[in-house]
């Protein structure tokens, strides 16, 4: 069983669709992607031969060799013409970015990005290319993780709020997302009773204003 990040991730590709998971980690999203028949086919994407062969392995083992295709790639380099959605989860922001500024991202039907840094330069991105964040969710996994679905359709750009917290999300306002905005009230509570900085206090309104207004 995969986790509930990856899980989430999962539910927000659209069915009989060609996927690329970029840094694809022993590949169990692409398998369950398959075993689950939501993708038609996934390349499992890796930079290093190490965590390819974990790919080639895990493939092998869940037989699905022509379902789950491992590829040697520095990020959507390989990627083939076939390929409808990419996927980039569990990196960092600049890495992120690194793969989004070496791809034609209008290529793509749209991507699942899950930054483990700078959720908001993600967004800061997105909207300075006037691109659509088109889903969002968050997700409890023994840490709270954002998930962004994003396509190259034309937006204007978002405001500050929505770059910060998620246009999505501020308008559904489900329950992970409110107990998200609680636990980083908490902490920053507790940063603020050792750093007591101005920009925590004005950090720390914002974010009541939010719970409870």
């Amino acid at each position: 069983m995969i986790s509930s990040r990856l899980l989430q991730i999962a539910m927000l590709v659209e069915r009989n669709k060609v996927v690329f998971d970029v840094g694809s980690d022993h590949a169990l999203l692409p398998c369950f992607l398959v075993q689950n028949n939501i993708a038609r086919k996934v390349y499992a994407g890796e930079i290093a031969e190490g965590p390819l062969n974990h790919v080639k392995e895990t493939v092998k083992k869940n037989n699905l060799e022509g379902k789950v295709i491992p590829v040697f790639s520095d990020g959507l380099a390989k990627a083939a013409d076939d390929v409808d959605i990419v996927i980039i989860a569990g990196m960092g922001y600049h890495t992120i970015k690194h793969i989004l500024d070496s791809c034609e991202v209008e290529r793509y039907q749209y991507f699942l990005i899950q930054s483990n840094t700078d959720v908001d330069m993600v967004r800061r991105y997105i909207s300075d290319h006037c691109y659509t964040i088109e889903d969002e969710r968050v997700v409890y996994d023994d840490f709270y993780y954002q998930i962004i679905r994003f396509s190259a359709d034309y937006h204007e750009p978002y405001s500050e709020m929505e770059i910060k917290y998620g246009p999505v999300l501020l308008k559904r306002r489900d329950e992970v997302f409110i107990a998200f905005l609680a636990d980083s009230l908490k902490r920053l509570k507790e940063i603020n009773e050792r750093a007591n900085k101005k920009e925590y206090d004005e950090k720390i309104l914002e974010i009541e204003r939010l719970l409870y207004n």
